[in-house]
């Protein structure tokens, strides 16, 4: 399970060992794929993700680009508004984890305003990504920003700060 941990804001981006170009263009690819991203950007998923690509995140487990592309489609369709900041990134050969703010605005969360949520992505990679996993928390994510839910979630959330 993926906590985050509030605090002081990380640096932009920090690159750790970058041992070859080949690996250093995925994660470019990736970053900018998930920093561009609409529903006109998804023709560019098969630049980036192998056509078996596993997905995972706390919601999903999808095998494929076909059905990561779905995936993605019914989102971009919801969302009025998207920004994706990377906090930090740290890249070896064949892999990458990176740390990132999600702003977004959804029709139907949180009455139509922003949301932003922290998580982080280990992405596994050769020349394109063949594993891709996302940690964030789901309660800031969605339950919170469900009218009635959200207001149970987030005084429960208070009650634990207090008694913890």
């Amino acid at each position: 399970m993926c906590k985050y941990h509030p605090g002081k804001k990380m640096s932009n981006v920090t690159k750790l060992s970058i041992p070859n170009t080949a690996s250093k263009s995925v994660v470019a690819r990736i970053m900018e794929f998930y920093r561009d991203f609409s529903k006109d950007s998804l023709s560019d998923i098969d630049e980036v993700y192998m056509q078996d690509v596993e997905f995972v995140d706390p919601v999903h487990a999808l095998r494929g680009s076909l059905a990561l592309k779905s995936y993605l489609r019914r989102m971009a369709e919801n969302m009025l508004h998207y920004e994706m900041e990377y906090l930090e990134v740290i890249e070896s050969e064949d892999s990458a984890h990176l740390s990132w703010e999600m702003t977004f605005v959804h029709k139907r969360l949180n009455k139509g305003r922003p949301v932003k949520v922290k998580g982080m992505s280990l992405i596994k990679l050769t020349s394109k990504v063949y594993y891709h996993e996302d940690c964030y928390d789901l309660g800031a994510l969605v339950y919170e920003n469900v009218p009635v839910l959200g207001r149970f979630i987030r005084m429960l959330k208070l009650r634990m700060r207090q008694e913890g």
